[in-house]
């Protein structure tokens, strides 16, 4: 945390607002609050202060927040593989080699864990993987039943297991960062919904949210210190390793908070991200 008169100076020098969306920019009901529309409009329209999302959503599923929201610039999808502009245009696509999907799927068949692969702009699944869709928390994805996901190797951005054996996911995810590391990351997590189920996500080497981050700080000419990241979950830490302003919404996990600068009053339920936006709107020249 930081004093109230530095928060405010470094408020005064916002020039891109970065979120996550679940838990964060959206309630439990996957919608945005009326304050998070009112002061997202103003700070864009008036203040010259842009606003962009990153998710582990694929980009379709935010289409829609983005169009509310009035958001032009891209945004960042599947925690840094795809950043992508509302008209299409893809400033960064990180694709898995076709023969780490392969390795992939095949430990994921030895070890027995669902896995489910992130194909450009949908989710694929197998009819021995459908449950998969009850325990992944991506709302409004497309998910697409295929036969052989060995059919669909040569543009997949991510690869989602999950098990409920949190040392066998540990396992995988050791097998496949060594000696595989140049070439992929696998990261470990707890499901925030379901908590007795394990989550690894894997994606090419190098690709995260605080990549995703800096290419695009880079593509809008900003500085990290003109920079606010919001977010609420442990995949938000490399937000919030970024040396940007740190943002956490009342309902964050404790890690995120313990990197916060500043904690809002409310929770996601409350409209915490229309908090800190008029915040912002407030502090702003």
């Amino acid at each position: 945390m930081i004093s109230s008169t530095e928060f405010k100076k470094r408020l005064s020098r916002i020039k891109l607002i970065v979120t996550d969306v679940d838990g964060t920019l959206t309630n439990d009901k996957d919608e945005l609050g009326e304050d998070t529309l009112y002061y997202s409009k103003k700070l864009q329209s008036e203040k010259g202060i842009k606003i962009t999302f990153a998710t582990q959503r694929i980009h379709s599923s935010i289409v829609k927040y983005a169009e509310q929201m009035d958001i032009t610039i891209p945004f960042m999808t599947v925690n840094g593989a795809l950043i992508k502009g509302l008209n299409g245009t893809i400033i960064f696509k990180s694709v898995i080699p076709p023969n780490k999907v392969r390795k992939a799927l095949d430990l994921a068949k030895y070890y027995f864990v669902r896995v489910a692969l992130c194909y450009n702009d949908i989710i694929l699944y197998t009819e021995d993987n459908s449950v998969l869709k009850d325990y992944m928390h991506r709302i409004g994805t497309d998910y697409v039943l295929v036969k052989d996901y060995y059919d669909y190797l040569d543009d997949v951005v991510e690869i989602i297991m999950l098990g409920n054996e949190k040392n066998v996911i540990k396992h995988i995810q050791n097998k496949l960062n060594f000696p595989y590391k140049l070439f992929l990351t696998a990261k470990y997590y707890r499901s925030n919904s379901n908590l007795g189920v394990f989550h690894l996500e894997i994606r090419k080497s190098g690709t995260s949210k605080k990549t995703g981050l800096n290419k695009i700080a880079r593509f809008l000419n900003v500085k990290k210190s003109e920079i606010a990241v919001v977010g609420d979950w442990y995949n938000d830490r490399e937000l919030f390793e970024c040396g940007c302003l740190n943002v956490a919404v009342q309902n964050a996990v404790p890690e995120i908070k313990h990197l916060a600068h500043f904690i809002t009053k409310r929770t996601n339920n409350e409209d915490a991200m229309g908090e800190f936006l008029k915040l912002v709107y407030e502090n702003t020249p």
